[in-house]
């Protein structure tokens, strides 16, 4: 017998051209429609951060920086639970990082719906 793996949720970034970070959004359409992906777009965030991370680095050259929160973390989101009820909270919860300039799209889009 088959097991499934089991996934409790996660928080991914990304960071990439605008037109690729929306080909990763158009892949997850269904996923966040039915509510099993939520995505914020935090680019404003970072974009004049005093910051060296990466998604810093991605937003101030120009790139659009994204997150998806997956799984049960979604529901976390939307009863705005302590630890889930800022974006910063959202963030220290933040599993994986993918830039979409490097990494093939359906790879990303993969690894958010497997999250």
């Amino acid at each position: 017998m088959s097991i499934g793996r089991i996934s409790f949720g996660s928080v991914i970034a990304i960071s990439g051209k605008e037109k690729r970070v929306k080909r990763v959004n158009q892949r997850l359409r269904s996923q966040t429609q039915s509510g099993k992906v939520m995505l914020k777009d935090v680019t404003r965030k970072y974009m004049n951060a005093a910051s060296w991370g990466v998604m810093a680095q991605a937003a101030q050259r120009g790139d659009k920086v994204e997150i998806y929160i997956t799984g049960t973390d979604v529901q976390k989101v939307k009863e705005r639970d302590p630890n889930w009820d800022s974006i910063d909270r959202i963030l220290s919860n933040l599993t994986d990082y993918h830039n979409v300039n490097e990494t093939p799209v359906q790879d990303v889009v993969d690894d958010i719906i497997n999250a």
